[in-house]
C-alpha cells in the first residue's frame, strides 16, 4: 500500500486529465543523481484549449512539470522543485547537443507549476511572485527567467473552469469540488474516471494504521460515491451478461429473471446493438 496516498492520487489524477492530449510521464526520473518529478507533461498536436479541462489546460499548452502538494508549500520544498526543473532542462540541452541538433529555444522548455492549497502574501511577495492577469485569481507567476507558476487552490474562484484544480485542494474546496464532479452529467467525458481514482483514493486513506480526523471526513465524503462505483460496475456487468445472453437468443423473461434488468432495459439494450 503507498505511503503517499494523495500524491499517488494526483499523479493519476493529472494522468487521467491530460493523457488524451500528449504524453504524460508521471514519476519522471532525471539522470544523475535519481530524482523525480511528479508528473511530466508534453501536448502532442491535440488542442488542450478545451473547456472541459478548465484552467489546466491552459496551464499545459505548452510543456510542463506539475508539482502537486497536500499541504502548504514551503520555500526548501519550492526550490527543491525548481532544482528539479532546471535539472530536466540540463537534460533537454546535452540531449540536443548530444543528437547535433539546435539549442531548444528557450520558450519550447518546461514551464514548473507548484498546485499548493495555500499560500501567504508575504511569502509570494518574497518569491516575486505576480498575479498572472490573464489567467486571473490564484494564479501567480515567477520572474519569467524562472518559468515557475504557482497555483494556489484555495484562491482560485469557484467556477467549473477551475474545478480539476480545486480537487487536488483541501477540505471544504476540496469537498466542494467532489460534490461537483459527482453532479457532472454521466456522459461527461472525466467525471467517471476520477470518481474511479477517488474511491481508489478511499481505500487506501482507509487502510492506513492511523487515520487523521480529516481523512476521515474526507472517507465519510467519498463512501457514496464508491458505492455508487460499485453499483455502477454491477451494472455494467448486468449488461455485459444480458448481451451475451440476447446474441443466443435466449427469451427475454430468463435473462430479466437472471439479470434483475426490466424487459423494456433489455429491449432498450438489444435495439442499441442493432
Amino acid at each position: 500500500m503507498t505511503k503517499f496516498p494523495y500524491d499517488e492520487f494526483a499523479k493519476e489524477f493529472l494522468e487521467i486529465l491530460l493523457s488524451p492530449f500528449g504524453k504524460v510521464e508521471p514519476s519522471y526520473k532525471i539522470a544523475a543523481e535519481v530524482r523525480e518529478v511528479d508528473v511530466y507533461f508534453t501536448p502532442s498536436g491535440n488542442n488542450l484549449n478545451r473547456t472541459d479541462l478548465g484552467l489546466l489546460g491552459k496551464c499545459a499548452n505548452t510543456p510542463v512539470v506539475l508539482e502537486p502538494f497536500r499541504n502548504s508549500v514551503m520555500v526548501p520544498q519550492i526550490r527543491a522543485c525548481m532544482s528539479k526543473l532546471y535539472d530536466l532542462h540540463a537534460n533537454i540541452y546535452r540531449a540536443a547537443k548530444r543528437d547535433k541538433q539546435p539549442e531548444p529555444k528557450d520558450e519550447i522548455l518546461p514551464t514548473l507549476w507548484i498546485l499548493t492549497p495555500t499560500l501567504s502574501d508575504p511569502l509570494l511577495t518574497n518569491l516575486g511572485a505576480r498575479l498572472d492577469v490573464e489567467l486571473g485569481e490564484g494564479v501567480y507567476l515567477l520572474p519569467p527567467a524562472q518559468k515557475t507558476g504557482i497555483v494556489v487552490i484555495h484562491r482560485l474562484p469557484r467556477t467549473p473552469e477551475t474545478l480539476w484544480f480545486r480537487l487536488l485542494g483541501k477540505e471544504g474546496v476540496q469537498k466542494r469540488a467532489i460534490e461537483e464532479v459527482a453532479q457532472l452529467p454521466p456522459g461527461h467525458p472525466y467525471r467517471q474516471n476520477t470518481l474511479e481514482l477517488l474511491g481508489n483514493l478511499k481505500v487506501t486513506l482507509e487502510a492506513r494504521t492511523i487515520i487523521p480526523p480529516e481523512d476521515r471526513e474526507l472517507i465519510m465524503q467519498l463512501s457514496p460515491l464508491y458505492l455508487e462505483q460499485i453499483q455502477a460496475a454491477k451494472q455494467e456487468g448486468k449488461r455485459e451478461i444480458a448481451l451475451k445472453m440476447l446474441r443466443e437468443n435466449i427469451p427475454l423473461e430468463t435473462i430479466s429473471r437472471i439479470t434483475e434488468l426490466s424487459i423494456e432495459q433489455l429491449q432498450q439494450l438489444g435495439s442499441n446493438q442493432e
